[in-house]
């Protein structure tokens, strides 16, 4: 079973050569029966720890392995807000390669299965400290009848590639969850579904259970939702970075953080449109990060007014765009996000020179100068359309 990697690192603003990953691997059918056995006093020591709190130390737990109940502790024990658990899962901690050892093609966790081994040989190794110890971290699950091993560990960033193009990535939540338009071909791609009916779908069912005072019916739903909308931007993310990588193109984004400020005239429709936008510049970020490709945020001021090909500003009606100016007809989405691309464009192969506040480099993987210089884009003067301050190339 291929590895399935996700993760949540935190790599805005920083020059990036190691991200954190996760894993999820099958556990072989001959190690699963261990597991199975080691279930149910799990279960039992679980509930004394939630029941009596000051039981803090392995000691009281001697059922276990050492390194099992000490985790627990930290995960369940710990955690004052919680009251049961209903999935357990089995956390390893890594403790530099004490715990968990991975000799370059398996894994071996001695308090569970001493000296049998799982196969792991990763496509991205495991960074190895000064000291050439890999730092490893696991939970143990139960899905559908089998036990996987969720395992956490820092790879390393591919060095960044010299992006020939940009790619604008419009966020929306009606029609699709992100469009991509690429100006060196005209390519244009919608991703992920239409959010629209699935968001007035949550806030029909929401307001009914509020109504009716079911709260763990709409804490379910809540979690369900939350669900739903991390598994699409995972999925539009992913699209969008192997797009980039396989292109060589670098990523523009529209920055949201401006819209829903105090002052702004749509952050009423911001917050009504109940899509996590930033999680899935996030997710767009850090996978970034993992491939070599840069991302640029740029002002999303008059995106989608502004036509891609003369830049006049125009008043788009719906999902249509059509140019009072030239005369040129788009959709309203693919517009906007070839506007984003044409913001922050590269000279001579490889983007050079930014100087203008308005955009940024926000992922950078071992580029050997801080983002923060922001020395990596051009991005042209506005001027005057309409009596509207607009971007022009």
């Amino acid at each position: 079973m291929s590895p399935k990697r996700s993760t949540e690192h935190q790599v805005d603003g920083q020059v990036v050569d190691t991200v954190t990953c996760t894993v999820k691997l099958k556990i072989p059918d001959t190690l699963a029966h261990r597991l199975d056995s080691m279930l149910p006093p799990v279960e039992l020591c679980i509930k004394r720890m939630l029941g009596d709190r000051s039981l803090s130390s392995s000691k009281y737990y001697p059922e276990l392995p050492c390194v099992i109940s000490k985790s627990l502790i930290a995960k369940y024990q710990r955690n004052q807000k919680l009251k049961a658990v209903t999935n357990v899962v089995l956390p390893i901690c890594g403790d530099k390669g004490r715990q968990i050892k991975w000799d370059g093609s398996s894994l071996r966790i001695p308090a569970i299965f001493k000296g049998e081994t799982i196969p792991f040989a990763p496509d991205r190794a495991p960074v190895r400290d000064d000291e050439g110890r890999v730092n490893l971290s696991g939970e143990f699950f139960h899905r559908d009848g089998e036990w996987y091993l969720a395992l956490s560990y820092k790879t390393a960033t591919i060095p960044e590639s010299k992006p020939t193009g940009m790619i604008g990535v419009d966020r929306n939540s009606v029609g699709a969850v992100a469009t991509l338009a690429d100006p060196t071909n005209g390519k244009v791609l919608h991703l992920g579904f239409n959010p629209a009916a699935t968001k007035a779908c949550w806030r029909g069912r929401k307001k009914n259970l509020q109504k009716q005072g079911k709260r763990r019916l709409l804490a379910k739903l809540r979690r369900k939702q939350s669900r739903i909308t991390r598994h699409q931007n995972h999925i539009v993310s992913k699209e969008i970075v192997d797009y980039a990588r396989t292109h060589c193109r670098a990523i523009v984004l529209e920055d949201l953080g401006e819209v829903r400020s105090k002052g702004s005239k749509i952050r009423w429709y911001t917050e009504r449109s109940q899509w996590s936008f930033y999680q899935l510049r996030q997710y767009i970020v850090y996978k970034a990060a993992l491939s070599g490709v840069m991302v640029f945020e740029v002002s999303a001021a008059y995106s989608s007014q502004e036509c891609s090909r003369c830049h006049g500003l125009s008043k788009p009606a719906g999902k249509k765009f059509a140019c009072a100016h030239c005369g040129h007809n788009d959709h309203r989405d693919a517009n906007a996000a070839f506007t984003l691309a044409q913001r922050v464009m590269p000279i001579g192969g490889v983007a050079t020179g930014l100087s203008a506040p308005a955009s940024g480099l926000i992922g950078d993987p071992l580029s050997g100068n801080r983002t923060s210089d922001l020395g990596t884009a051009s991005l042209m003067p506005p001027v005057q359309a309409n009596g509207i301050t607009g971007l022009t190339l």
